[in-house]
This record gives structure tokens, sequence and C-alpha cells, in this order.
């Protein structure tokens, strides 16, 4: 049976309709080429439409369009159904292609689903892919008879529970929501996970408030690339620089790049110009804000700039920069700020001997409407390097800065 692809199908599923032939009308071809120009949609129903529009072009093998011929318009016009519009004469393409052969009908539109079933059409219904990736699964037991078969199926090798690596399994008690256990998927099996602590002369101990910094810290410490994701108050920055200080103090890394792209918080006014030099004007920005309210003050910061033990580099002038033989500490803050294009320009600066750190919130503190949506380099990030033996992700779930931050989170 051949696939038909409507046009909100083809936007949804983008790369993985093409693993196998299909069908389109030329008319999704002409809607596409209208959306990518569109001022009245959205920047990421405008991104999908240019990606899709280069992979249909690239693909050309791997499906066949159908034209709608202008002799059906009188069939449209004549069904109690269907309607003169651009979803009626692509499912009456498919339905004219069904007379022939064998059609499945593929949409991501309700409207569109019921329509082609109503005509008669073999209809499959797409729900939109929503990614729920956060970096760990809970599970939960209600007696001591399931506690023990989770805890003997820890120890078997066919991953019931569809982990990837690095991914963690928190185990609690349902009827207390108590955590009982924690463990990381690694390529050798489920690896218990111990407390965390770091300690550094400027922050003291880092301690884990909840089980989701608990996990954040241990990949922290045991991945060469770590994202932590979560909202304002969740204490991603926070375990991110307790994390570099601690190594710093330790030697374990000579210094600590902060990667940024000091966008203006949306919404808000810009206050233009800065005098100085790249660091000062760094520094008045909210980069330098972040710092010292982090590390205690403004002189702190600047006092780590002069030693060589803190380098603050914008991405209007990474491109070129390398940090093999830096032995750094590279963190990319309020990494939401940066789309695809700029995100693979920064990871592709790391050297072998430096770790990464990335941190942001991807879901709901996007500054530019270029940074959002597939367009994201966060949401990307996490869909590549999943699962690969050097990166580890956490999304934080609690706010713990205070109870006006938790409040302000419902606004």
């Amino acid at each position: 049976m051949s696939k038909f692809y409507d046009t909100c199908a083809l936007l949804e599923l983008q790369n993985q309709a093409f693993n196998s032939h299909f069908l389109i009308s030329n008319i999704t071809l002409k809607e596409l080429e209208l959306i990518k120009t569109s001022s009245s949609k959205d920047f990421d129903i405008k991104y999908k439409a240019r990606k899709l529009i280069h992979l249909l072009d690239e693909n050309e093998d791997k499906y066949t369009t159908i034209n709608y011929q202008k002799d059906w318009d009188e069939a449209i016009k004549i069904s109690p159904i269907l309607f003169d519009n651009n979803d009626s004469k692509i499912i009456m393409t498919a339905l004219k292609v069904s007379l022939q052969e064998p059609v499945n009908f593929i949409t991501a539109d309700l409207n569109c689903k019921k329509l082609a079933q109503s005509i008669g059409l073999n209809t499959e219904y797409l729900k939109p892919c929503i990614d729920t990736y956060t970096g760990f699964k809970e599970i939960t037991y209600h007696s001591d008879e399931e506690l023990a078969e989770i805890y003997n199926q820890l120890y078997l090798t066919d991953n019931i529970w569809q982990m990837l690596n690095n991914q963690y399994l928190i185990i609690k008690n349902a009827n207390t929501n108590e955590v009982i256990d924690k463990y990381k998927y690694t390529k050798e099996g489920f690896v218990k996970i111990t407390f965390p602590c770091f300690e550094s002369k400027m922050l003291g101990k880092v301690k884990p408030k909840d089980i989701y910094q608990t996990i954040a810290m241990d990949s922290l410490k045991s991945n060469k690339i770590t994202m932590i994701r979560g909202s304002a108050g969740t204490g991603k920055s926070y375990l991110a620089l307790g994390y570099l200080l601690s190594q710093l103090e330790k030697h374990k890394i000579d210094k600590i790049i902060i990667f940024c792209n000091t966008v203006a918080t949306a919404g808000s006014a810009k206050l233009g110009y800065y005098p100085g030099s790249r660091t000062e004007k760094l520094l008045d920005s909210q980069i330098g804000n972040f710092l010292s309210s982090k590390l205690g003050d403004r002189v702190g910061v600047e006092r780590m700039i002069s030693e060589g033990q803190l380098e603050l580099l914008p991405m209007s002038d990474i491109r070129g920069y390398d940090t093999s033989g830096l032995n750094a500490g590279i963190y990319i803050t309020e990494a939401q700020n940066l789309d695809i294009d700029l995100m693979k320009l920064a990871l592709q600066r790391i050297g072998e001997d430096s770790i990464c750190i990335l941190d942001g919130d991807s879901q709901t503190q996007v500054d530019m409407p270029i940074y959002a949506g597939l367009n994201n380099g966060m949401r990307r990030v996490s869909e590549i390097f999943r699962g690969d033996s050097a990166y580890g992700e956490v999304t934080l779930q609690n706010i713990h800065r205070s109870h006006i931050a938790r409040l302000a989170e419902l606004l």
C-alpha cells in the first residue's frame, strides 16, 4: 500500500518521511513555498518548511508527485463534505490515486483525517511528536514484591525500561513518593549512584537539594559534556559553576572559558552602546551580572580574569577558536539563546582535553524567535548527543531559589 502524505504530515515527519517511497500532491509543494515566506506564519513552521523543501530537493528519488487536475474541482464542488481549499484538493488527489492502487492517506491534521475518512480513504492520523526526554526515567512500586522484581531486572541484560546510555533510573515508593534508589544505565549495565558533593573556596560545599540535582551532579562528574535544563531557580548555573570551580581548584582543569551570546531578555528595552574593552562590555551585560551574583562581586570575577583562570568569549568571536591544549572547562550558559548553527560552531571549538557544560531553558526562556522551536541549538544537541557515552543530560524539576520564584513560574 502506497503512503500518501499531506503537507502537515510531511512538516511533522521531516527526515523520517524519506525512509520509504511515498506520494504527495503538487498542492503540497505550492503550500510549502507559501509557508516559508509567509509573514503570518511563526518562525518554527517557516523553518520546518524551508528544511523540508531542502529534503525534497535532495531526495527526489524517494517520492512521486501527483499533479492535481483542474477538472477535479467539480467533484469537490458537488461534494457535501469537501470545500474549495488546498486540504480538500490534496485529499481529492489521494482519492483519485486510490482508484488505481491502494493508498494510505497520512495526515497530522485531525480535520483532514475526518474529511479523508468521510470520503472513504484509508486514513492514518499522525500525532504530533513532542520530545519529552529529560535524561531520566522514574519508576514506582507498590509492594515489596514489586520492588524485588525491579532489583531483579536491574541485573538482567534485556533493558526492559528501554534506557539510553547515561540515562538515569529513579526508583520511588508509589505510596510515599520517597526516592528509594537511583541508577545510571551504561553499556556495562546499571550503575548505582552515590551521593555527590562539590567543594570550592568561592562557593563552599555544593550539595544536591533533590534527586534531580543529585543525578545532574553525577553527570557533571562522569561525562565530558553535560546539558542541564530547567526553569529559573532550579540550580542549573549553581551546579555548573560549583563543579567547574572545584575542578579548577583541584587543578583538574586550568581555566574556565565561558561562551556567551549576550542577547537582551525578550520584551526588555535595549540600553544601547556599552563603552570599554570586550571584557568590560561583557561584564556590564547579563553574563557579568550572572557571574557577580554567583561569585560574590565583580571584583572577584575580574581577579579570576586577570589571573587567567576565567575567560569570557562572545559567540561573535569564537570562529577559528580552538580549546585544544588548554585543559579547559567550557561553560555555555543561557544556551537556549543559540540556534543550531551557533551551537554547532561552539561545540566544534572544544578540544579533546576539555570538558563542556551547557545550561538553559529552551522551553520558556528563549529570548529571540530565531532561536526557538526546531531551530533551537539545545534541542538539537539533545536529539543528536543523547545515548553517546560522553554525554549526559538532566532536566531539573524543582525551583529552590525562593517561594516567590516558585509562584512566578505560574505566571
